[in-house]
């Protein structure tokens, strides 16, 4: 008995990404695919993907030690995700908007209005819409971890010893407020039609949520290198800063392989998560304004760069 509970649940971890993910992209792709409002689509779909992740976080944890209804951060995460869903989601819409605007203009009079390929099928414009965003989120990621005036805000979600789903939304208003306006630059450059932006966030928000959870997924090694594992990005958050700053691109290891970032989980151990001697405070509201204090101290003593020349 002991054996076939231990099989079934290896089969489990084997399949959690593959039906996760894949799932939830063929919804996305079917609703968008009929004409729903991809607004409202989007935003039902990412809200049922929470609860489904949360739920078999409880039946296949990858660590039973991380659970978020025991981790004392996750009322804070909560808020967190709150306060971006209320304020910095919606300022960062306006303003990606605004940029919108601004590069239609720069379109129309650089003759880039032509280059994105609409007459494409859909799934073959989403190639180089992945291509495109995880290239653009690279380096606004590596940037983040470079320096200290954007790793203040950053560190927020790095200060934390678990993971699971909650961690996916602890994010400083200040860091989604960047990310928004300087990540969907290159497909609006482009001219990127709504339904491949709207596609790649939520392709976004699905593995960013796998990625951060609790599930015991497994992948075989060579997948490290093309798909957005569990492991990469665990090794992301490990407190040691050779494996902090590295795995940046959350949706693909490319770019890291490329630009010489990349730390495989088979050959690097994973050791403990977070920040070493973390100054990020443990309440909701000294986290808001602990970036706004950090940039009154001096870098040396608590930003990353310091961490790197200990």
């Amino acid at each position: 008995m002991a054996d076939a509970s231990v099989t079934l649940r290896d089969r489990l971890a084997w399949l959690a990404f593959p039906v996760l993910m894949g799932g939830f992209v063929v919804l996305a792709a079917w609703g968008l695919g009929r004409g729903y409002d991809p607004v409202r689509w989007g935003m039902g779909l990412t809200v049922v993907n929470f609860f489904v992740i949360l739920g078999v976080e409880q039946v296949l944890p990858r660590n039973p030690r991380m659970n978020v209804f025991r981790d004392r951060q996750s009322l804070n995460d909560v808020g967190h995700g709150m306060l971006l869903a209320a304020l910095g989601r919606p300022l960062g819409g306006a303003a990606s908007i605004g940029v919108m605007a601004m590069l239609a203009e720069l379109r129309g009079a650089s003759g880039l209005a032509s280059v994105w390929p609409e007459a494409w099928p859909f799934a073959a414009q989403m190639v180089p819409g992945l291509l495109l965003w995880t290239f653009s989120d690279y380096w606004i990621h590596r940037s983040l971890h470079t320096f200290d005036r954007l790793w203040w805000f950053h560190s927020v979600h790095h200060d934390t010893p678990q993971m699971h789903i909650l961690k996916s939304g602890r994010i400083h208003v200040g860091e989604e407020l960047f990310n928004a306006v300087l990540k969907p630059i290159p497909l609006l450059v482009l001219g990127a039609p709504p339904e491949i932006v709207v596609f790649v966030g939520l392709w976004i928000v699905f593995d960013g949520n796998l990625v951060h959870s609790n599930i015991d997924q497994r992948f075989p090694g060579w997948a490290h290198y093309f798909l957005p594992t569990v492991q990469l990005h665990n090794l992301h958050h490990a407190q040691d800063r050779r494996h902090q700053d590295s795995n940046y691109s959350g949706s693909s290891a490319i770019w890291d392989v490329l630009f010489g970032t990349f730390s495989h989980p088979h050959r690097c151990p994973l050791g403990p998560l977070g920040i070493e001697d973390s100054p990020v405070p443990r309440g909701f509201l000294a986290q808001l304004v602990f970036p706004l204090r950090a940039q009154l101290a001096t870098p040396a003593v608590h930003g990353p760069s310091a961490s790197r020349t200990s």
